[in-house]
């Protein structure tokens, strides 16, 4: 993506290797929309994965939601269906019943964020699944878990931030619930998908059964949430508050420098001792708010004071220099538009450039993950409508 120096050669050995994608000649269908579902889909295609997305009549919304230019496709589409074979199939027609049994047949794993009800209707509940192919895979993921009468509510991603907590940690720190900047419960929750189906791969090569596993968004979230700040409810009874201090402190953020915004971080009892050399304050050293980690994680108000008046009177740069030599972590924040041109970001193989029909060239961003003597997959524009109907049929042995 730029000029920056060149990755090392155990990162770059995937992109010369004679063997194939780490996922090569697994076969996935797809019946998902917007973002969750199809970033599952997204990352076994990443990976070497053949994937069918299978879209309902119009295709997927999200093709259609934010940023799209003259072929129709948002931006985000652009990222998420890349490589992957599209079909249209009307689940709920008579007609195209024979279509889809034959895609369940042919695949491998199944993911889809449909309801359960229309699930059933379609046939792509697990009894349907199991009997056309005993050894697929099915990987349902909706707002409410599957096996409750809650499992048909609607549930987008906001919705999922406030029922899991998510939201809430905003109260926590600022006094009132927000949503994240960013689709995390879809994102997060798209990544436990193929966590899921990993493991279950792992379980029917040794059977030789498939199975189906349900991933609901909640739950998932309010798991993610309560790693740190289930705090003292962690205890039964409870010892105190929920909530981890450090991170929920207002004044926890990156610190304005003379030229930017770092993140200083001298988060251990050795990294402390040595920030406080670089800032001649022996005394913080016995200061009863600052003399462990556990006194700077317990009130970290007057921790990330000394942080801010520390950062403000240096450049980025100084503050790097006098840092590094100590291992104390420091990092300048970067801001998303220098993503893919930034020295080290730039140069991962995560990104790669691709050409589009009728945008012209474009960003892909791809899997972040090198595996040695695997190579990463040739990214390909992301299909119209339909447009692999006569591919995917004679992928999948069917004739209409």
């Amino acid at each position: 993506m730029n000029n920056a120096p060149t990755r090392s050669t155990s990162e770059k050995s995937d992109q010369s290797a004679s063997s194939g994608p780490v996922l090569d000649g697994l076969k996935v269908l797809e019946l998902g929309t917007v973002i969750m579902a199809p970033y599952a889909g997204k990352i076994l295609t990443d990976l070497g994965a053949t994937v069918i997305k299978a879209e309902q009549p119009g295709g997927d919304i999200g093709r259609r939601i934010g940023l799209g230019g003259g072929s129709g496709d948002s931006v985000l589409s652009m990222n998420l269906n890349a490589s992957k074979h599209s079909i249209e199939i009307d689940a709920g027609a008579e007609s195209d019943q024979p279509a889809l049994e034959h895609l369940i047949s042919w695949s491998d794993v199944i993911i889809t964020n449909l309801l359960p009800r229309r699930r059933r209707r379609y046939g792509l509940n697990w009894e349907n699944v199991r009997r056309l192919n005993p050894r697929a895979i099915l990987c349902t993921a909706q707002g409410f878990s599957s096996h409750t009468d809650m499992g048909d509510r609607p549930a987008y991603d906001d919705i999922v931030q406030a029922g899991s907590g998510v939201a809430d940690t905003y109260r926590l720190r600022d006094g009132r619930p927000s949503y994240s900047p960013y689709v995390v419960a879809d994102k997060v929750c798209g990544m436990t998908m193929v966590q899921a189906v990993l493991a279950a791969l792992f379980k029917t090569q040794a059977s030789g059964k498939g199975t189906w596993v349900d991933v609901p968004m909640v739950e998932t979230m309010a798991a993610f949430t309560l790693v740190e700040h289930l705090g003292g409810q962690t205890y039964s009874p409870p010892r105190g508050d929920v909530g981890w201090s450090r991170v929920l402190s207002p004044e926890h953020r990156p610190h304005q420098a003379l030229d930017g915004f770092m993140c200083v971080m001298p988060y251990t009892d050795k990294n402390w001792s040595d920030f406080c050399k670089i800032i001649d304050r022996p005394d913080y050293l016995n200061h009863p708010d600052l003399l462990s980690n556990q006194a700077r994680t317990r009130n970290p108000r007057v921790y990330e004071s000394v942080l801010a008046e520390y950062a403000a009177t240096r450049t980025c740069t100084q503050i790097r220099e006098e840092c590094e030599p100590y291992s104390i972590p420091v990092q300048k924040v970067m801001r998303v538009e220098d993503i893919p041109t930034d020295e080290y970001l730039g140069a991962s193989s995560m990104f790669s450039r691709a050409s589009h029909s009728k945008e012209g060239d474009f960003v892909h961003v791809g899997s972040p993950l090198t595996f040695v003597d695997h190579p990463r997959p040739p990214v390909k524009e992301t299909s119209a409508i339909d447009a692999d109907r006569a591919e995917v049929f004679k992928m999948i042995g069917y004739s209409n």
